[in-house]
């Protein structure tokens, strides 16, 4: 083979490989970018599940959104209230749509794909940080502009019970002070560019958990046109 096609061939096998890196993600068509980070007090266990879950109701009032379940019935073992999307992380990061009755079954649920980007996650690391586009969660564009509001939460947790009423103990967190069993979530207007963040309200407080690798310390979520 020639110096020239040479080049050429690896040149194809990158362009291929770049291609391939994320096949589900709908390259740079979007609607709306959400960056959202987390921060735990620890280290981002690998055997622990992490969420980010969303509820797309289009509710300015939010008045219902996700929840963390604390006790029996499980039911799906990490979200309850209100929710139709979540991102969940351990040792990988992946997108779910929750099917209308299927809120409470255990994950996973329809997998869409991964996120746009996402920061890389060792043994050090004590933050999540990706980026995803709402047409990821909602493939119809004009549906996917309609959204004006939705609601968030950060959820944490060691296992996910499967039997919903399985007698263990289940340690975690989310917004909102655990050693008050004051659970929230937050509703956010997203249809303009805006960065909203922890220290704005000091929602999630620290030390609420036992462990620190569970224990959510920050949070932030920056809205932007893509």
């Amino acid at each position: 083979m020639s110096r020239k096609w040479r080049l050429w061939f690896v040149l194809g096998l990158l362009a291929l490989t770049g291609c391939a890196r994320f096949p589900q993600v709908p390259g740079e068509r979007g609607v709306r970018r959400l960056v959202i980070e987390m921060q735990v007090a620890g280290h981002i266990h690998p055997e622990y599940h992490y969420f980010v879950v969303f509820n797309l109701s289009n509710d300015p009032t939010g008045s219902t959104g996700p929840l963390p379940v604390v006790a029996p019935p499980w039911g799906s073992g990490f979200a309850g209230g209100a929710y139709t999307h979540y991102v969940h992380y351990r040792g990988g990061y992946a997108l779910y749509r929750v099917e209308q009755g299927t809120e409470n079954q255990p994950p996973p649920h329809r997998y869409l794909g991964v996120p746009l980007r996402a920061d890389p996650v060792n043994a050090t690391t004590n933050r999540l940080r990706f980026e995803i586009d709402l047409i990821q969660l909602i493939p119809n564009e004009r549906e996917a502009r309609a959204i004006q509001y939705l609601q968030l939460n950060f959820l944490t947790t060691d296992i996910i019970p499967i039997d919903p009423n399985a007698p263990v103990r289940k340690n975690g967190d989310s917004l909102g002070d655990g050693r008050l069993h004051d659970y929230r979530y937050l509703n956010l207007r997203i249809d303009t560019d805006r960065t909203v963040r922890n220290s704005d309200s000091a929602i999630e407080p620290a030390n609420d958990v036992a462990d620190p690798d569970l224990d959510i310390i920050d949070w932030r979520v920056e809205v932007r046109t893509p």
